[in-house]
């Protein structure tokens, strides 16, 4: 497969090549790794971290061991939305390679139990996981963030989110903290959206979908934590709906 591109679009070869390696590896330490790219110890791990930003990669840990996969290779297009030079040209060539990548990429036989984002990018993978999972139509809940919401990072951030699930026909229903109903009133209300303003204290940054709960925290470095787990995702629903029952306004 011709790599020229994704080194175009700024991966170095060493990031290409243990995202690569990781493709046929499935999900694996870092010691499997190293022996399959033939890359050196040292230039592993910081290599990782940048695809993890990135959102090229995530990881699970398990009795404290962390294993790293490949993300789903359409994240590549995303990388192509912060270039401001040769766009068209390049997202037309990632979009030709997702469908090699995809034949070649062999999924985990063990569902993950935990997968963490990081990054602005990480983060935008994390939703787009979300709006790949939810179908056409269907609906998911939100205990949204809190006064970071007046951010203009976020702003803009959510304005873009937003306009995909829109496309998509997406509904959400949101329960917030009465104290931002103004900043989200003036700034983060959108179509085929219904929200409830509680005085509890409550979760912030909770989204549920389907057998997915995702957790988003926006201060410091953006991180996201998705857990699929069908029971655990149930809980959060009834939970959510709970409140949403007892939320008159």
């Amino acid at each position: 497969m011709d790599t020229e591109i994704l080194e175009q679009i700024g991966l170095s070869k060493n990031e290409i090549k243990i995202y690569f390696t990781l493709l046929e590896l499935e999900q694996s330490t870092a010691t499997p790794i190293v022996k399959k790219s033939g890359i050196p110890n040292s230039k592993i791990y910081p290599t990782l971290d940048k695809l993890i930003k990135r959102g090229l990669v995530s990881y699970v840990i398990k009795n404290n061991v962390k294993s790293f996969q490949a993300s789903d290779p359409k994240n590549l297009i995303d990388i192509l939305s912060t270039k401001e030079k040769l766009i068209a040209q390049q997202k037309n060539e990632i979009e030709k390679l997702i469908p090699e990548i995809e034949r070649k990429r062999k999924f985990a036989k063990e569902k993950q139990e935990a997968t963490i984002y990081e990054g602005l990018d990480g983060i935008k993978a994390a939703f787009n996981h979300l709006l790949t999972i939810v179908q056409k139509e269907k609906e998911y809940y939100v205990f949204t963030l809190g006064e970071e919401l007046a951010r203009e990072d976020l702003r803009r951030f959510f304005q873009n989110y937003h306009k995909k699930r829109i496309e998509k026909k997406i509904k959400v229903k949101l329960i917030a903290n009465g104290k931002i109903r103004e900043t989200f009133t003036k700034y983060h209300k959108y179509r085929n959206m219904r929200i409830k303003y509680s005085k509890q204290k409550l979760p912030t940054g909770i989204f549920i979908y389907e057998d997915c709960v995702m957790t988003v925290v926006w201060k410091g470095e953006p991180t996201a934590f998705i857990i699929k787990s069908k029971n655990n995702a149930q809980r959060y629903k009834e939970f959510f709906n709970e409140i949403w029952e007892k939320t008159n306004n």
